[in-house]
């Protein structure tokens, strides 16, 4: 069966949190693998599954791995390893993608994928065809400060070191391509998931909110979905972050930039959305031009 609901992203709006949490409710299953990027990636060829570079195959490579040593260990299951062995090595159809999720009496299925939320209306209009009733959960959070998250994430990355060992503009370079920002570009991003998904098939949460009560985040979340949000249905840590940065403050020599490249975003945004958190990221950037 296909997954009954996704999570769209935002990159660094929280996604990492919201598939741990949901991962242990007694009503949910999810991939052992947070991200397939099947719906937004091409299908690699059989090669590229054995080789391939990218972050998703070598991903599914190291958890085959991982299970097939957990097996011999007694650790894992026969069903855990042709799970793995289907994720990395099968060939990707919709039919492969459908095989992931199984069907379980009492239970959901679903994905969080933050790449999802920058699809194209067309391939949103293939997700709608393949899983029309599925619920959709789209986190946002102030496009300058997940701009700014997001490239301290890239640089922070082994092939790269810190970002503080980069020159401003290499920087600014990668906050100013196009895949950071259509990552941050959330009113476009929901205007192709609205043409096809109904407004009560869209949760936007705040990661302002997750910040500051993220056991009301999940449970108006766990509401959305249908599931127990009793207390005994929310972890016990459910504050924990999760693959969260180390909280590293925007330089001054950047926050006119960020600013400046997307003032005009927030603005419509606390106009579509008219909340405190909108409001607070409006304000945000409004003092970072005043003072830039």
């Amino acid at each position: 069966m296909f997954p009954d609901f996704l999570g769209i992203g935002a990159q660094k709006a929280g996604t990492t949190w919201l598939h741990e949490n949901l991962r242990r409710h007694p009503q949910v299953w999810l991939p052992p693998v947070k991200e397939l990027h099947y719906l937004d990636h091409s299908p690699p060829s059989f090669r590229k599954r054995l080789f391939g570079k990218t972050e998703t195959l070598r991903t599914a490579r190291s958890h085959l791995a991982h299970q097939m040593a957990s097996v011999l260990k007694g650790d894992a299951s026969a069903q855990d390893l042709r799970w793995a062995l289907r994720y990395c090595l099968a060939t990707r159809s919709d039919d492969w993608y459908e095989s992931l999720f199984p069907r379980i009496e009492g239970k959901v299925t679903g994905e969080i994928c933050p790449g999802y939320a920058r699809m194209d209306a067309d391939a949103v209009a293939r997700v709608h065809r393949l899983m029309r009733d599925a619920k959709i959960i789209y986190l946002l959070r102030d496009p300058i400060g997940r701009a700014w998250s997001t490239a301290v994430m890239h640089f922070r990355k082994p092939k790269f070191g810190s970002i503080d060992r980069y020159q401003d503009e290499q920087i600014r370079a990668h906050l100013a391509a196009p895949k950071t920002l259509v990552h941050g570009d959330y009113l476009t991003n929901l205007r192709s998931w609205r043409q096809h998904f109904a407004e009560d098939q869209i949760f936007i949460g705040f990661f302002d909110e997750l910040t500051a009560s993220p056991e009301t985040l999940l449970r108006n979340i766990l509401d959305f979905l249908g599931l127990d949000a009793s207390a005994t249905a929310i972890p016990e840590d459910v504050e924990k972050k999760r693959n969260a940065g180390k909280g590293e403050p925007i330089p001054e020599q950047f926050r006119a930039f960020l600013a400046k490249q997307h003032h005009a975003q927030i603005v419509d945004l606390n106009n579509a959305f008219q909340n405190d958190y909108t409001k607070q990221w409006l304000q945000t950037a409004e003092a970072y031009l005043a003072h830039g």
